[in-house]
């Protein structure tokens, strides 16, 4: 099915406004068609701040000032008085509200707002990682980051077209599936026999206790170099959990991969070394994604990135599409043109560390925005739902409540159509840092498997979404 849309408003925000609407029919299975007059016979959206003059039949969106005003003057809406939409069980926060069109909010702006990191490129509040804080954001602003606002717009959008048009739009799917789940992985350090690692674990864990443990834990803290010379080795343990526990259920996931050191945050790794190189063979051989986990300074650093992302294609043999960046490290300005300078077409790098949800208010795969160019991105964002560490900074919640607060975030990816994905690091069989994780990991994939999710790694997913 073809859609035109007729975009009468200023240029100044008319990109933008294509993004929006580029948004709202990712997840539909129509082609998208950006016209200046409309033409006969045709289905027909018509967006701009005039009603339509044409006899034709047109769906007609009128266009908010306000948003033209958030984009001039670099600010977010106004929320104070917000009026909301209730659709299919949730609130969807009517953004740049309007009159005498056949939605009463600017859909489109609103679906750009949330979805585009506009709240990064503008945001002056940054944490000690010169990362977007999760507090800062409209998401948590208005208590939607539990759920994906847009997917529910975007549904929205195509019941009131398929009444207006008498006619059916279908969604897409995932191969053969409604919803999905990338399964990734983020390879920070490979063994506690690391340096950086034994400092940690004996005088920042053992010694210090800066995480509260017990005499207990603090005591296998002191002694873990030498219980990982005998074989107990949480990270390199991890890294076979993960791969055996996924081939066993016939899964994919995607593995990233560090190459590179840039801060005292990166755990530098040999990722030459023989244990890893076979590591690496094995998980290809079993059709596994490997992709790069780019040190801390790549974010604003493309020179640094495409060092990084060489020495892994040298290393496997292959070219790297996907990318995860270290940390969660962005910034609106600068690290989609990075990513796009490096020949990446895959990320899922946007999520909040210390808050689960949809940073996006997005779950499915979408093109990015890049700011520097103004333009649609040739980069594939999959956003970031779940990271076992935004749980695990809570040590002592229950298995039970952690596993609760997890599934409750796929249910939701469910039940918009959507996908998203999880990240669990191979540090997961570390039973102090980490404590019932591995149990948590397999019975979300046994409850996925049951809800007919499709699973796989990040470009499986992406590839399949059609």
């Amino acid at each position: 099915m073809k859609i035109d849309v007729v975009l009468n408003v200023d240029e100044r925000i008319t990109k933008k406004i294509k993004y929006g609407f580029t948004l709202l029919f990712q997840p539909l299975r129509v082609e998208v068609i950006f016209s200046d007059e409309v033409k006969d016979n045709s289905i027909t959206i018509l967006y701009g701040k005039e009603s339509p003059s044409s006899q034709n039949k047109i769906f007609h969106l009128r266009a908010s000032h306000e948003f033209e005003e958030c984009i001039e003057h670099s600010r977010l809406p106004d929320i104070s008085h917000l009026e909301w939409l209730e659709f299919e069980r949730k609130r969807l926060p009517k953004l740049f509200p309007v009159s005498g069109a056949a939605i009463d909010f600017d859909i489109a702006a609103a679906a750009f707002m949330l979805a585009s990191e506009f709240q990064d490129l503008i945001s002056l509040e940054r944490d000690e990682f010169d990362r977007l804080r999760a507090m800062d954001s409209l998401q948590d602003k208005l208590g939607i980051l539990d759920y994906p606002a847009v997917n529910y717009y975007s549904i929205f959008l195509k019941e009131k077209l398929e009444k207006f048009f008498d006619t059916g739009i279908e969604l897409k799917k995932y191969a053969d599936a409604d919803h999905g789940i990338a399964l990734t992985h983020d390879v920070d350090y490979t063994s506690s026999l690391n340096l950086r690692m034994i400092k940690r674990n004996i005088f920042g864990h053992a010694i210090l206790n800066k995480e509260n443990l017990t005499p207990n834990e603090r005591a296998v803290k002191f002694l873990r170099p030498l219980l990982a010379m005998t074989g107990y080795d949480p990270p390199k343990n991890g890294l076979k959990f993960l791969r055996e526990t996924e081939l066993r259920s016939g899964l994919k996931s995607t593995f990233f991969i560090k190459t590179g050191a840039t801060a005292r945050e990166d755990m530098n790794y040999h990722y030459r070394s023989r244990s890893l190189r076979n590591f690496m063979r094995s998980l290809m051989n079993h059709g596994f994604d490997i992709g790069i986990h780019p040190s801390m300074r790549t974010y604003i650093e493309g020179e640094q990135l495409i060092l990084e992302k060489t020495r892994l294609e040298n290393l496997v043999g292959k070219e790297i599409n996907s990318v995860r960046q270290h940390y969660l490290k962005f910034t609106a300005g600068k690290t989609v043109g990075i990513w796009e300078n490096a020949r990446l077409k895959y990320d899922s790098t946007l999520g909040f560390s210390r808050k689960a949800g949809f940073r996006n208010s997005i779950a499915f795969p979408f093109p990015l925005y890049d700011f520097q160019k103004d333009r649609i991105s040739t980069v594939t964002e999959l956003p970031l739902m779940i990271m076992d560490g935004t749980f695990s900074a809570n040590r002592s919640q229950p298995v039970n409540e952690t596993y609760d607060k997890m599934k409750k975030l796929v249910d939701e990816t469910k039940a918009a159509h959507g996908a998203a994905s999880i990240l669990f690091h191979n540090s997961l069989a570390d039973p102090i840092d980490f404590p019932g994780y591995k149990r948590i990991y397999s019975r979300l994939l046994s409850e996925a498997e049951n809800d007919r999710f499709r699973m796989d790694s990040l470009s499986g997913i992406i590839e399949q979404f059609r």
